[in-house]
């Protein structure tokens, strides 16, 4: 049986500069960053997590020319990850204060609190903090 989700692939126009964001603005840890078909294999993640995002430049050493143009057309669009908060209101203050493109936390109708986030190249991530018991 499956055991646990790896991780994403997060397609970026420029994986170095991507890097610092997610690094130093988001505050993810560095968990692997190697050498691949020319480029390099980053994951990035929360301390505690146990999923990653993989952040990659669309590489023709390893994509065929299909799969480099829908890579390239998947830059800048909602990604559907979740980051998961227990203080939505502090982490949308620091957010904002680092000059992240972030919005307002609002409440939803099912009672969670949910606002979103957008990468330097437009990648759309949702960022939510679960209702109280």
């Amino acid at each position: 049986m499956i055991d646990t989700i790896g991780g994403v692939v997060i397609m970026v126009s420029d994986q170095a500069q991507a890097l610092k964001f997610y690094t130093e603005k988001i505050g993810l840890d560095i968990r692997l960053n190697v050498p691949f078909y020319g480029g390099k294999w980053i994951e990035v993640a929360p301390k505690d997590s146990e999923s990653t995002l993989s952040i990659m430049e669309p590489n023709s050493q390893m994509m065929s020319q299909d799969e480099l143009e829908i890579a390239r057309k998947n830059i800048g669009r909602n990604t559907g990850v979740w980051f998961f908060t227990s203080d939505i209101q502090s982490t949308y203050e620091e957010l904002k204060s680092k000059g992240i493109d972030i919005t307002k936390p609002e409440k939803q109708e099912w009672g969670g609190i949910m606002s979103t986030i957008k990468d330097l190249d437009g990648n759309i991530f949702t960022l939510l903090s679960s209702p109280k018991d």
